[in-house]
């Protein structure tokens, strides 16, 4: 399996976007799909579905020469929440050309991590959702998090922050994003800089 550039700079935005900024996304799942490969003699890839981002998210990777037509099994993971979350957690499935390949996978999660078995979908998701605006969406949530950070370099709270993004937001009648993008735009000050320039 080969991580394309495109790829690998969708799971680099991610990465600047999550509250951990010592996570290395792209190494994790590079990890999760070469363990995969070499369990599943059939594997064909994953996809990453992450909704709790303002603009919810797919990234997909392939084994070199797959393709959807190939897949003929596939196993959707619920992976746990931290914290109080928001109900709708990160997924990964994973692809195969065998029917049946995860199977034993599913049931051996199930009982590893004594979560309910319906956290490991089998054969619900034969197609790939197509991803053309992945790299913009992860934009977006990187841009959202910069303004976030910004607006506490300036001496709010994270709770004023959000609050104050979202304010900005219904005040011009905009998205996130949008609002995000305003206060990046007026950045004046050398601090603003420097904690921009930190990625927070």
């Amino acid at each position: 399996m080969t991580t394309t550039a495109a790829m690998a700079a969708s799971l680099k935005i991610l990465t600047a976007a999550l509250d951990d900024p010592s996570a290395d996304i792209a190494d994790s799942v590079q990890q999760l799909a070469l363990e995969t490969a070499g369990a599943i003699p059939t594997y064909l890839g994953l996809s990453v579905l992450v909704p709790q981002t303002d603009s919810p998210l797919t990234i997909t990777s392939l084994a070199l020469g797959a393709s959807d037509r190939d897949i003929r099994t596939s196993l959707r993971v619920l992976l746990p929440t931290t914290g109080t979350g928001d109900g709708h957690p990160v997924a990964v499935i994973l692809y195969a050309a065998a029917p049946g390949a995860f199977v034993d996978l599913a049931a051996d999660l199930a009982w590893l991590t004594g979560r309910p078995t319906t956290d490991f979908a089998l054969d619900q998701h034969l197609t790939i959702t197509p991803e053309p605006d992945a790299v913009r969406q992860l934009q977006a949530v990187s841009d959202i998090n910069q303004a976030i950070g910004v607006l506490i370099g300036r001496g709010y709270t994270p709770q004023q922050a959000e609050w104050q993004l979202d304010s900005q937001g219904d005040k011009s009648r905009t998205d996130r994003h949008s609002a995000a993008r305003r206060i990046l735009d007026t950045i004046t000050t050398a601090d603003d800089d420097e904690h921009l320039g930190r990625g927070v």
